[in-house]
């Protein structure tokens, strides 16, 4: 099978001095919440990229980019019109509704100048959920399975329910890519996975 991808994972945070691990945490909160979001079919990049976002706006802080792009099957690995983004490009005039099957990233970061940056990105795909007198309901369903660093997570800052997702990950990496590692590499994802 052949198709493109985008991906990026932060292993060193737990080496930063100043403060590394929480902005890890903060970083690592804003990917979860945006993957974890439930939404109303129509709702844009515009209107899902406050949950990735709150967790630095809360801090007083910010990343100066995108929260995520459309991915395309082979080639084009920034594909519109999907995307994530906080405020009106200059000369849009129409934004395009997440549409079930759209493969976008989500991709938040945290630079600080002459000390360190951490992206913790992954990808999603725009799925059909519950449709109710309500309308329908959409969510995401999670398509890249790497381990997220728990070298570099400080448990004391996690909530049950931030836990949980990262645990309900893990748990999904190891069974999806464990059957085509050797020995020596399950028994390596297996501990990098572990429920924390």
């Amino acid at each position: 099978m052949e198709g493109s991808t985008d991906i990026t994972m932060d292993d060193r945070a737990r080496k930063c001095d100043g403060g590394g691990k929480k902005a890890f945490y903060t970083v690592l909160c804003s990917m979860l919440n945006l993957a974890d979001a439930r939404f109303l079919y129509g709702c844009t990049g515009m209107s899902l990229d406050y949950a990735a976002r709150e967790p630095f706006w809360r801090q007083h802080l910010n990343f100066n980019h995108g929260t995520g792009h459309g991915v395309g099957y082979l080639g084009n690995i920034h594909e519109p019109p999907a995307r994530f983004f906080w405020k009106m490009p200059m000369g849009t005039c129409t934004i395009p509704a997440l549409e079930p099957g759209m493969v976008i990233t989500d991709e938040p970061g945290i630079y600080i100048e002459n000390s360190h940056g951490i992206r913790t990105e992954n990808e999603l795909l725009v799925v059909k959920d519950t449709e109710n007198e309500y309308g329908q309901f959409m969510h995401f369903d999670v398509l890249t399975y790497v381990p997220i660093d728990l070298d570099a997570i400080d448990e004391n800052l996690l909530t049950y329910k931030e836990k949980k997702w990262l645990n309900d990950y893990h748990q999904a990496v190891y069974e999806n890519i464990s059957p085509y590692l050797t020995d020596e590499e399950k028994a390596w994802l297996k501990e990098y996975t572990k429920a924390i």
